[in-house]
């Protein structure tokens, strides 16, 4: 089959559920924890540079995982996403046993470094998704992915918040493992792919190439790797900025917290892509600018009730970028590569949660848990440059559905 060739017809809206229900599943197992890696540092024995001891947990699987993603996307396309898929959530589950089992911090570490290395699952979900859903509905379908990421983001912190509470954090991760193995089942027996025969297939150096070698894709890349690093430079504070301000009950307030933006990300995907006829790019300048105002706020607030209204306010400007920033790749990437672009810009956005923990850890040792905020804001707004010099010469004909990829594919929509 040539790339120009039409795929056959797919049961696209079977796979988004079940995709869905396993990506929320695996999203509460994966933010169950995540919001408490101070608490559980300070278990294993951290006394001092806490926050920079957070920052680099959170950069050590994030940084493997930025290895290892341009791999895995080529992998998909050559094998399918629904074999990523299986991979992903059973190799996770298994470092989650391992961190669950962690003596000190240096082997909780190590364990963080082997997670980045198996990762994947929610990126070869948006992989499958975009593979195989009609150009029409492609809003609407990763809108709905990103949803269901979203509540299983929100999910999460209230389950690992009420287990920190009155079990600790090393059942929560055995539970978070026993979840990861359910959505791996889910996602690799509920869903069919068909996957189309490449006349060549290029190696990951070669695919990286060609994906950095458009203009269009490679601003939005960059757009994405900036975002990623935003949104996780506030990631080792805010914890800890959320203790100062509660005092008491902190781990349950925190999880609290946590879910606010994941509620209004879920609550806001879908909207965005029910939109028919939005202007992505449009949407996309508006989500920046958004969650670059409300960024600076959070870091200038000084009650809880008031940080988690902004908090929530936030997550529908993190749904404009998420949402959009998708959209605009996949239609920018032929049918038959879209897991290696999305490989790529996974592992680009992988950068981002390197640079963005280990940037924040610093910022909150030697200013303050609120500094990270200022940053993630000003960070945002230097996305707007980027977004005004490229990825629009095509845009109208993104919109309108006129490449020569998406009219080849319009035939598979059912």
């Amino acid at each position: 089959m040539s790339t120009s060739d039409p795929l056959p017809p797919l049961p696209w809206r079977r796979n988004l559920f079940f995709i869905s229900g396993g990506v929320i599943i695996a999203g509460t197992a994966f933010s169950l924890a995540a919001p408490f890696l101070p608490l559980y540092l300070q278990e294993l024995g951290v006394k001092e540079n806490l926050a920079v001891w957070s920052g680099v947990s959170l950069a050590a699987s994030a940084f493997s995982y930025s290895l290892m993603a341009p791999i895995w996307g080529t992998l998909a396309d050559r094998h399918g996403k629904r074999v990523m898929l299986l991979r992903s959530g059973l190799g996770i589950a298994a470092t989650y046993v391992l961190m669950a089992l962690s003596r000190n911090q240096w082997q909780f570490l190590l364990f963080r470094v082997a997670n980045g290395v198996l990762g994947g699952f929610i990126p070869a979900s948006l992989m499958l998704v975009a593979a195989n859903t009609p150009p029409d509905d492609l809003g609407f379908a990763l809108g709905m992915v990103q949803t269901a990421s979203s509540v299983g983001g929100i999910m999460g912190p209230m389950v690992g918040g009420t287990a920190a509470q009155f079990f600790g954090l090393r059942p929560a991760l055995l539970f978070g493992a026993g979840l990861l193995c359910l959505a791996a089942g889910i996602g690799f027996f509920g869903t069919r792919e068909e996957i189309p025969r490449r006349a060549g297939g290029s190696g990951v150096v070669a695919g990286m190439r060609s994906c950095f070698g458009q203009r269009d894709l490679r601003t939005l890349f960059l757009i994405m790797l900036l975002t990623q690093t935003a949104l996780m430079v506030v990631q080792p504070t805010l914890p800890l900025m959320i203790a100062d301000l509660a005092g008491k009950n902190a781990a349950l307030l925190t999880g609290v917290i946590f879910s606010l933006a994941g509620i209004s990300t879920a609550l806001g995907a879908p909207l965005l892509g029910r939109i028919k006829g939005i202007d992505y790019r449009g949407a996309l300048w508006s989500g920046l600018i958004a969650a670059s105002v409300l960024s600076g706020v959070q870091g200038l607030t000084s009650a809880l009730w008031l940080l988690g209204l902004v908090r929530f306010l936030f997550g529908f400007a993190n749904a404009g970028i998420l949402v959009s920033g998708n959209v605009l790749i996949a239609r920018y990437a032929p049918r038959d590569a879209r897991g290696q672009v999305f490989g790529v810009l996974n592992g680009v956005s992988a950068i981002g949660s390197v640079v963005g923990p280990l940037l924040g850890g610093y910022i909150g040792q030697i200013w303050s848990p609120a500094g990270a905020f200022f940053v993630s804001g000003l960070i945002f707004l230097c996305c707007l440059p980027l977004l005004a010099r490229g990825a629009g010469d095509s845009g109208a004909e993104i919109e309108t559905g006129v490449t020569g990829d998406a009219k080849n594919s319009r035939d598979v929509k059912q």
